[in-house]
């Protein structure tokens, strides 16, 4: 169990918050539907070794109300907790990890996300891989912590048992597969933004159409806000103290997902290394991309293709991102807090056919 009381934490891999306070939740005020609504009613608490804030537009804010969508949020991000915690022998990625080379017989929940995330791991030539933790944990990134870079031989050993490539999905067969007994799979880079999907859904499910949910810094959002306004979320700007807000992004039935490499580093002999492992080289990235967030429909993909594009770097990852057609804002550090800011011909559109005047009423 967490300290905090909450369910244990899915393991970090190489998401960025990762940003657990990357994105804040912004109400910006927008002439919008005249829908009757009273107020937002506000559900915080711990998951998945993070914390999520969840704000749902509605007339009926009793407490009755508010303990019966609090359960129905929480039951959403057990539920992700109990397939896919690597912190929780009983879960069912642990069981998968545990076996041997025999088909696993999976759950749904389990399969759709580990069919996104090698979809995304074949998209980027695999700078997405659910495979990486191994090389995660000698980093010094993972438990109990590594004290020093790992040698040449133990680095190439770990490489050898990681790849995307040593699993197999059989959605409709109901099945994953893995090619070496020793491979085992973490979907920390991904499971938060499918929890902010699942909370969304049994939201909508519920009749309550105007909500936002952030889980971690990986953000859903649907409808308007109490004040009938389209939601807005500010992009943290990546300064090494503080906070601030970068971007501001209109969010209107579409989500957004931020990694990057600020929060979350260690230093050895005055180096600063980066938790974000490349799965390609075992090694942490070295390039300049301070931040990048994705739009889409999807968190669950918003937050796969994040990672992902913050392995590639601003060069290799705006052209991917651009060849594919992802909304992709990209933060280039150029000097100790200073960055140039690059978008993806997509995201420009979204954000121009979207109104981008107003008045911020809340910062998260």
């Amino acid at each position: 169990m967490s300290p905090s009381g909450g369910p244990p934490p899915l393991r970090r891999l190489v998401i960025p918050g990762l940003f657990v306070a990357g994105l804040f939740a912004i109400s910006f005020f927008r002439q919008g539907p005249n829908t009757a609504v009273t107020s937002e009613l506000a559900i915080t608490g711990p998951t998945m070794g993070t914390t999520f804030n969840v704000k749902v537009v509605t007339n009926d804010l009793t407490e009755a109300n508010r303990e019966r969508l609090t359960l129905l949020v929480r039951a959403a991000l057990d539920g992700v907790d109990e397939h896919m915690s690597t912190y929780r022998p009983d879960s069912e990625i642990e069981q998968f990890n545990r076996g041997d080379t025999e088909p696993f017989a999976a759950s749904q929940d389990l399969l759709v996300v580990v069919a996104e995330a090698q979809r995304v791991a074949r998209l980027t030539g695999g700078a997405f891989d659910i495979t990486v933790g191994p090389l995660v944990d000698i980093w010094g990134f993972g438990p109990p912590g590594a004290t020093e870079a790992p040698d040449e031989d133990t680095l190439q050993e770990l490489v050898a048992v990681t790849g995307f490539e040593q699993l197999e999905v059989d959605v409709e067969g109901g099945a994953l597969r893995k090619a070496r007994a020793d491979c085992r799979i973490d979907l920390s880079a991904i499971a938060k933004g499918f929890g902010a999907d699942q909370v969304s859904a049994a939201l909508t499910r519920q009749g309550l159409p105007n909500h936002m949910v952030e889980v971690g810094g990986e953000v859903r959002a649907r409808g308007f806000n109490e004040s009938e306004q389209v939601w807005r979320i500010g992009i943290e700007r990546p300064i090494s103290a503080g906070r601030s807000v970068q971007f501001i992004v209109p969010l209107a039935d579409r989500s957004l997902a931020t990694s990057g490499d600020y929060r979350n580093f260690v230093e050895r002999d005055g180096v600063r290394i980066s938790h974000t492992i490349d799965p390609r080289t075992g090694r942490p990235i070295s390039h300049n991309l301070a931040s990048v967030s994705v739009m889409h429909a999807s968190c669950m993909t918003a937050d796969g293709l994040a990672t992902a594009l913050s392995v590639l770097g601003v060069d290799e990852g705006f052209e991917l991102a651009e060849r594919q057609g992802i909304p992709a804002y990209f933060l280039v550090r150029v000097a100790d807090d200073e960055f140039e800011e690059r978008q993806t011909s997509v995201w420009t559109s979204l954000i121009e056919n979207s109104s981008s005047v107003g008045t911020v009423d809340e910062v998260r």
